[in-house]
């Protein structure tokens, strides 16, 4: 049986208080716990704290009760977490018996998993793992938090503007409907707002595609509650299906035939368009346009050599002066075909 209760301070917990460095006042939480046998002779203690405000400090008082058959011994306490300490009133408990536990936790902010636990284990000195277990488990509130880091989407080339939803976690007292969003980069002007679908909230946004050659877009997105000012930030992409690859997506600059250049090759291919499909279904034959390649690294032009391969696939070498390879990371290529000029990006690394 699992109780918890708020408690005050008293003369007898005021020395227990003290191993942690807790003030008389702050209110600690006290829970109840029963050590109950488990699976290949492991034991676990659980508690439930209710809910816990996310990145703030607790501290828990937790009094352990021995239901084992043997005595429990230990000679220190491990905790998850490198910020949460605790401090036992003994080392150990005998059948039956009891031991009090204070523990100072600091409440994860960094997940977006609402029902989260802190263990505290009874290690032995020697022993690789600890035998016996107290857990606290508890909910975490005022959390807002992307469930990943970064979101990928994946477009046809003629949509110009995409609408799509990211997983957020959202927990009492934030208000969802008062939560701001902002972008950077290609989600600079995006438009967005906290929507519950299928039972779980979930960033909406819409964001248009300036160029609509435009072969991807990249940026960032912050929400944010102007109350708790909590916030959160994701890292967004949106690639958009062009009929063009260029390859390998890393290119690696050498020095050119004239030594005084650097020069890189790649692959580019072409794949059926909308346009190409319509030819072929008047000639009933399978006919691709011819490209035409530009290149630019960062602000500078590209002397590029084009040399057919044969089914819509070109190697192309890019050539520039050496003076300009360390000033950019990326080269953008331009293909031209169909009378639609397309834009793909390729890293590129300096020569060593």
């Amino acid at each position: 049986m699992v109780s918890v209760r708020r408690l005050g301070c008293n003369g007898f917990l005021l020395g227990l208080i003290s191993l942690v460095g807790v003030a008389c006042g702050n209110d600690p939480i006290r829970v109840d716990a029963d050590l109950l046998p488990g699976i290949g002779g492991y034991s676990t203690a659980e508690a439930d704290l209710g809910w816990l405000p996310a990145g703030k400090k607790v501290d828990v008082e937790v009094r352990v009760v021995n239901r084992l058959s043997d005595v429990v011994q230990f000679d220190r306490l491990k905790l998850d977490g490198s910020l949460n300490k605790a401090e036992a009133t003994g080392n150990s408990i005998p059948v039956g018996g009891e031991l009090t536990i204070r523990a100072a936790l600091t409440i994860p902010n960094y997940s977006h998993e609402v029902d989260q636990s802190i263990a505290i284990y009874l290690q032995r000195d020697g022993k690789r793992s600890a035998r016996d277990t107290v857990r606290l488990r508890f909910q975490v509130s005022e959390l807002l938090r992307f469930h990943t880091k970064t979101a990928q989407f994946s477009r046809d080339s003629s949509d110009n503007q995409c609408v799509e939803r990211i997983p957020v976690t959202i927990t009492k007292p934030i208000d969802a409907a008062k939560v701001s969003v902002t972008g950077t980069g290609d989600f600079r002007n995006a438009r967005g707002a906290m929507v519950h679908w299928q039972d779980r909230d979930w960033l909406q946004f819409e964001v248009d595609r300036e160029d609509p050659n435009q072969a991807e877009l990249a940026g960032t997105l912050t929400i944010e509650d102007p109350v708790s000012k909590r916030k959160d930030m994701i890292t967004c992409l949106v690639r958009y299906r062009v009929p063009v690859t260029v390859r390998p997506g890393l290119l690696f600059a050498r020095l050119a035939s004239d030594e005084k250049s650097y020069a890189v090759t790649a692959f580019v291919r072409l794949y059926p368009t909308e346009e190409s499909a319509a030819r072929f279904a008047e000639t009933k034959t399978a006919t691709q346009a011819p490209a035409v390649v530009a290149a630019h690294l960062g602000e500078h032009p590209m002397d590029v050599t084009t040399h057919p391969l044969g089914a819509g696939v070109y190697r192309v070498e890019a050539v520039v002066p050496e003076r300009f390879v360390e000033e950019a990371e990326s080269i953008q290529w331009q293909v031209k075909t169909d009378g639609k000029v397309y834009y793909v990006n390729t890293r590129v690394g300096s020569p060593r």
